[in-house]
């Protein structure tokens, strides 16, 4: 049954559009926007119910919370608009070059812009159409799939213990003999399961503020809940952050702030931050006017906690945001350092596709972008999830350790299913 609320809507066709056109690499496209109050607080719920895609839903505490549905404009690479104001595409890209079909048609890059989109901010909820429709039907208390309708069959790491174990005692007599001095191996944990899993009933479970999903068609969805910004820009400022370190949250607050301490002194740590703090500062630097750079704090999300720096800077004139991905992804956190001989070790090392996995993921428009890099994410499959993990390793790193490290950041995950 078609709700209610919505049945003004059917027809949007007699709904005054305001015609605009807005200049993206280089093609102009005609461009009609309609934004009118919609009474929906479930986004992901009502996400879940559409049947077009793509689908995306991207919530940060700074933007709010939008989710998206079907596709008015739809572009490869990373969209730069050269003239007057443009919409908000959203999209993200690989980390490197696939090795396998695991992410079936999930794009190599894509941004796109929602045909239809409900937006959450400040002052209230706003129902979003890019382009129109005829006939639009939008359920707004959709029924949703319960996560524990499951039962877990299997559990398979990629790679094994036994073969992590070798593979970081090697990166590590590269990096004692000056090869990199940082590396990030990452696994993937693949569960297979009986039932039906919905995505977004999935990432309505995950706490953190930075929360996102894609999903190109029923087959594979894309979610996570990042602690980490690749950038942030408003006109030409630009945010940024160091983030590095990792320890789980304690039981107690007693233990939390002994944990902590642990991660504000342990050399190793310290190390291993001061590695990505100085990349990011020294990639920033000849893109900004200026730089200010905050003092270390932990940072914490539900499971784990990590130390942390924030950046801001004023961009000179010139710069893209495909200028700026490029400088700034892979940072160290999810590559290593020296960029190109950590990437070569990753690529020899793991046998998984990395696909979307700790690559950016976020929007551009004219006036603002935001990218967070997308880790603490899982691929959600139909009989199954792919649960992506990395870890740093420096001198001092042990196989022992560093797993467990892996362990703490999918645990989210474990204690949902």
């Amino acid at each position: 049954m078609r709700n209610r609320l919505v049945d003004p809507l059917i027809d949007l066709t007699q709904v005054p559009f305001r015609p605009q056109t807005f200049v993206v690499n280089g093609k102009a496209i005609p461009y009609m926007r309609l934004e009118i109050p919609f009474p929906v607080e479930d986004l992901l719920g009502w996400l879940e119910a559409q049947t077009l895609f793509p689908k995306v839903y991207f919530e940060t505490l700074q933007e709010g919370a939008v989710a998206g549905a079907g596709c008015a404009v739809q572009l490869e690479e990373v969209p730069h608009f050269s003239e007057g104001e443009g919409p908000r595409f959203f999209g993200g890209c690989d980390f490197m070059k696939r090795k396998k079909k695991t992410w079936g048609d999930f794009p190599h890059c894509s941004y796109f812009l929602p045909l239809v989109e409900v937006e959450k901010r400040e002052g209230g909820t706003y129902l979003c159409v890019n382009r129109v429709t005829e006939h639009l039907d939008l359920p707004l208390e959709p029924e949703t799939s319960s996560v524990h309708e499951i039962e877990l069959r299997s559990r398979l790491d990629s790679p094994s213990y036994p073969v992590w174990e070798r593979e970081v005692e090697e990166v590590l007599k590269g990096i004692r003999q000056g090869a990199c001095v940082k590396v990030v191996l990452a696994r993937c944990t693949q569960m297979k399961w009986e039932g039906k899993v919905s995505p977004y009933a999935l990432l309505k479970t995950l706490q953190g503020s930075n929360r996102f999903a894609f999903q190109f068609s029923k087959e594979k969805t894309f979610i996570g809940n990042s602690p980490e910004t690749l950038y942030r820009r408003f006109n030409e400022r630009i945010e940024s952050a160091a983030i590095a370190g990792t320890r789980p949250r304690g039981k107690t607050p007693e233990e939390d702030v002994k944990l902590q301490d642990d991660l504000f002194n342990c050399p190793k740590e310290r190390h291993e931050f001061q590695v990505v703090r100085d990349m990011v500062v020294s990639t920033l630097s000849p893109l900004c006017q200026s730089l200010q750079i905050d003092r270390c704090k932990v940072i914490q999300t539900s499971t784990v906690q990590h130390l942390h720096h924030h950046i801001e800077g004023i961009l000179k004139e010139g710069y893209s945001d495909q200028a700026l991905i490029e400088a700034l992804h892979p940072t160290p956190a999810v590559g290593g350092y020296p960029r190109e001989k950590s990437l070569e070790e990753i690529q020899k090392k793991e046998t998984f596709d990395r696909g979307w996995y700790a690559a950016p993921v976020g929007f551009v428009s004219s006036e603002k972008s935001h990218h967070l890099v997308a880790i603490r994410s899982a691929l959600v499959e139909q009989e199954g999830i792919r649960i992506f993990a990395g870890t740093g390793l420096v001198h001092g790193s042990t196989p022992a350790r560093e797993w467990d490290e892996l362990e703490h950041k999918i645990s989210q995950y474990m204690k949902i299913l």
